[in-house]
């Protein structure tokens, strides 16, 4: 028989949605603004309520054992009431009847338990809506005897029934293919079997693992394989493999793919951005604007249904699924997420302050397991996801775009409008540039007001609002900045920035270290893994990463030999800003030698377009070589373009950016790439902002110039050079180009995979 534990949620939303999808009655702007309505609503209870009271409920059938659990957001047994609390922004009259119905059956779903485990002869079930802006209450409430909620219970439970067999059906077949499943290569490579034991390792012990290993080794199949046999054991409930790129997205998937190849019977699932999978870009999530959205919920189960059948769901296969059955694909994916049992995802829908996937694990209660792929992008991805940008230029569109009318809406930007004014007009630190610890609390209002009349208008008249596309993009920018208001701490800062030209005006809630919000995701997590080729110094990362101090650092052992790649350092040229100009023909002439003198295909690292630009000039024509040059903000299309060459040539000279697009996480085997050149250490610019950081972390670590700079810098250097050797047979050369790399700080940075000696 089969064990399955699910939500009152699940199980609710399953059994009682119908209609159209219809996002304009969410209920709160952020998570933290529902919590908080909550918290009011409690706090004007009597003494005999109890919030977020407990339930569970034990159902058996023929195959299945199914415990259903959840939290009532409250009981009052001496008044013999069941409430389900939804905070909105919008009259509640105005709020439709079918998302009034799902809420009132969920809470009799709470309400039916509770009268079964307590003995009660009847409850009341009460539906209240908190109106965040009037902090006033609105209540439905009705009565039902123990037999009532029980045969209401029952109803869901039957209905619920097929599905659930279906789903435990799958379980059993993964489970059964789990027990014999061999890993997917004929053998594991040198320091693979360490990585695979290791992680296994932390997930049964519910830990946290750093793991450092050479780029090229087989990190991704070396984790997720562990990873997998862990749900087979019940060792976890759910695997999500994050990647902070799409390079990462396409190894993982390709290494599930591998795996159902070789007989796993698990559920995969990718989710995507909603622009990337939207297969009505333009359209209002609302039934009168989309096709996909009207009755979504009416066809939904047999999208399900056969969703289900397929072992791997990627970003084409939802869109598939979704034309055939006319279902919104976004949507799709997160109704079937409940039921996944590995999703691979972006960082952003882990850890990020609007994390949709975050808040339904914890509304879930299962043990959720992240695997994080090229962990070393993290902190930096998470600097931005918890920043924030207004822009007075896009205030002033907003009021364009509403008109003269003297509305609310229009009252909301006049008064965001009226408070930049008042700030540009006070005394600066610098005649462009501004910066405070603290949000003042007019703009925080006026923030607040705009937010609120605009989801009213969203409630109201959707089709129109959808239209207003500077309206809604100051919206969004709005929400990001009052999460980042509600999670305000040391590391933040209020930035306002400005230039001579009319509308300048910018205002920034910037994180300078994401670490304290990482730990609170971190700490919410069963067990997490954290891989790279770049991971040093671990005691950094491991902090940056918001990892616990009791987080488990380990550099696995590399499958390569030393003399694979021969790695010099030309420490004759300096590469700083300064002394570019004056060390340019020496460098041109270093780097016509080497291309001229290494044969094969070769990436040549810059840290600057201007900087690469004058020096392919001062090296003239190559006329040996088929030169590529990366475009500034190079899309997907010229990556894949210049990997498809560097297959077919091997006379290939690609001049690129340090980090950028070309940096990581491209696989070159065999001769496809003979060489690297990386010119510089890799240093992020030096700019206000790094200069603001770097003073932060002195203050925190007493090293910042390191953690602003060198390490970042340095591991770009490290995921360069990791381009070359992708298997144990191939050879190929590397050169480091800086007078830097003579100092011990730089050195020890470096890969400990390879042997370094000075060029020539």
């Amino acid at each position: 028989m089969t064990e399955l534990t699910v939500s009152v949620r699940e199980l609710a939303l399953f059994c009682f949605r119908r209609g159209d999808i219809d996002h304009r009655f969410r209920p709160s702007a952020t998570a933290l603004e529902g919590i908080e309505g909550h918290q009011r609503t409690y706090r004007r209870r009597p003494d005999s309520y109890r919030p977020e009271y407990p339930v569970s409920y034990s159902h058996q059938s023929d195959h299945v054992s199914l415990l259903l659990r959840g939290r009532a957001d409250g009981y009052d047994a001496s008044r013999g009431i069941v409430e389900e609390i939804k905070t909105c922004r919008v009259a509640p009259a105005s709020i439709p009847e079918a998302l009034t119905r799902l809420h009132l059956a969920q809470g009799q779903l709470y309400a039916a338990m509770i009268a079964a485990a307590e003995g009660c002869t009847e409850l009341e079930v009460q539906l209240t809506w908190l109106h965040l802006d009037e902090d006033r209450e609105y209540s439905l409430s009705q009565r039902y005897s123990r037999d009532e909620l029980d045969a209401f219970l029952q109803q869901a439970l039957q209905q619920f029934s097929g599905w659930i067999e279906q789903v435990a059906g799958q379980l059993h077949a993964r489970d059964a293919s789990l027990e014999n499943l061999a890993f997917p290569h004929p053998e594991f490579r040198q320091g693979q079997r360490d990585i695979a034991e290791r992680v296994y390792k932390c997930i049964d012990q519910g830990g946290q693992l750093l793991l450092e290993a050479p780029t090229g080794i087989g990190k991704t199949a070396a984790v997720l394989f562990p990873a997998l046999k862990a749900l087979g054991t019940g060792k976890h409930d759910r695997l999500v493999f994050c990647t902070a790129k799409t390079s990462g997205r396409r190894a993982a998937e390709s290494a599930m793919l591998q795996l159902v190849d070789a007989g796993y019977r698990g559920r995969a699932l990718s989710l995507s951005a909603k622009e990337r999978v939207c297969l009505s870009p333009g359209k209002a999530c609302h039934g009168d604007d989309c096709s996909f959205a009207r009755g979504y919920y009416d066809r939904l189960p047999a999208a399900m249904t056969a969703a289900m059948e397929q072992p791997a769901l990627r970003r084409e296969d939802l869109q598939a699924l979704a034309e055939q059955f006319s279902v919104c694909p976004y949507e799709l994916a997160w109704d079937l997420l409940p039921w996944m049992d590995t999703v691979i995802a972006d960082v952003h829908f882990v850890y990020s302050l609007s994390s949709t996937l975050a808040e339904r694990q914890r509304e879930s209660g299962q043990r959720l397991t992240v695997v994080l792929d090229e962990a070393h992008n993290l902190p930096g991805r998470a600097r931005d996801m918890y920043s924030a940008t207004l822009s007075k230029a896009l205030v002033m569109g907003a009021r364009t775009a509403v008109g003269k009318d003297k509305g609310p809406l229009r009252k909301a930007l006049d008064r965001i409008n009226r408070v930049l004014l008042t700030l540009q007009k006070q005394a600066w630190q610098q005649p462009d540039w501004h910066s405070l610890e603290q949000v003042p609390e007019e703009l925080l209002q006026a923030l607040q007001l705009f937010a609120t009349e605009t989801g009213q208008q969203m409630a109201e008249r959707p089709l129109a609002m959808v239209r207003m596309s500077a309206v809604l993009e100051l919206y969004f920018d709005v929400l990001q900045l009052m999460r980042c208001a509600g999670h305000w701490g040391p590391e933040y800062r209020c930035e306002f920035v400005r230039s001579a030209t009319p509308q300048s005006l910018q205002v920034r809630f910037n994180c300078l270290d994401a670490a304290r919000l990482l730990q609170l995701r971190q700490s919410s997590l069963h067990s997490s893994v954290a891989f790279s080729a770049t991971l040093s110094p671990p005691h950094w990362v491991r902090e940056s990463l918001g990892l616990s101090d009791s987080a488990v650092c380990f550099q696995a052992r590399s499958p390569f030999l030393a003399r694979q790649l021969r790695v010099s350092v030309a420490t004759h040229i300096d590469t700083r800003y300064q002394q570019r100009q004056g060390s340019l023909p020496a460098l041109a002439k270093l780097l016509q030698e080497w291309l001229r003198d290494v044969p094969g295909n070769c990436l040549l690292y810059f840290p600057s377009y201007r900087y690469m630009q004058d020096c392919m000039a001062s090296m003239g024509a190559l006329p040996q070589r088929s030169v590529q040059v990366q475009a500034a903000g190079a899309p997907d299309m010229q990556r894949d373009e210049l990997l498809s060459l560097l297959s077919q040539r091997r006379d290939v000279a690609a001049f690129c950016i340090l980090g950028g697009v070309f940096g990581e996480g491209i696989d070159l085997p065999g001769d496809e790439l003979s060489s690297v050149v990386v010119v510089g250490v890799g240093l992020p610019q030096v700019n206000r902002d790094t200069t603001t950081q770097q003073a932060f972390y002195q203050n925190k670590y007493g090293e910042g110039f390191a953690c602003a700079y060198q390490y970042p810098g340095m591991q770009k250097v490290s995921q360069a050079l990791g381009r070359v050797i992708r298997g144990t047979q191939d050879q190929g050369q590397a050169l480091l180009v800086d007078s830097r790399y003579r100092q011990a700080s730089y050195r020890r940075l470096l890969p400990p995979w390879w042997d370094y000696r000075d060029y020539r």
